[in-house]
Parts: C-alpha cells; sequence; structure tokens
C-alpha cells in the first residue's frame, strides 16, 4: 500500500498510475486519505461498478430474504445481460 499527497500525485501522475499496477495507491489531500487509485482491466469493471452500486446491493439484500440468494448468472440472464 502506498500513501501519497494529492499534489505530489498530481505532479507525478504517469508514475503514480504505473504504481498502482503493484499495489493500489492511497491519495491524502491534508492528510487525510480522500481518494484511491487502484489498477483495472476491462473484465474488472463490471465488477467495481457493481460492487460500490447502492441499487445492487439493496437488490442483492432483498433477493437474499425472499429467495435465499440468486447466482450471479441468473441474475445476468433475468436483466438481459
Amino acid at each position: 500500500m502506498k500513501v501519497a499527497p494529492m499534489g505530489e500525485v498530481r505532479n507525478n501522475f504517469g508514475r503514480y498510475l504505473a504504481a498502482c499496477e503493484g499495489e493500489p495507491v492511497f491519495v491524502t489531500r491534508n492528510g487525510r486519505i480522500t481518494a484511491v487509485l487502484e489498477h483495472l482491466t476491462d473484465s474488472d469493471i463490471e465488477d467495481f461498478l457493481l460492487e460500490r452500486s447502492p441499487r445492487f446491493r439493496r437488490m442483492l439484500g432483498r433477493v437474499k430474504r425472499e429467495k435465499g440468494g440468486m447466482p450471479l448468472s441468473a441474475y445476468r440472464k433475468s436483466r438481459g445481460v
């Protein structure tokens, strides 16, 4: 895990983009973490977005309560994805 101040990341953005391929880079502002640079591949984007979606989390909670769970393949089929 790397931690770097925002000004340093801004001035050396390319270097920090390369660094985040190996581990996340936490960006600080006034000593507090405000962002993270994390390497993603094209295949990771959908999972990244779903993991952070409040709507998706609510839907998962509802399905778990009602049906005891649903495989991701069934969810994708139900949504036409």
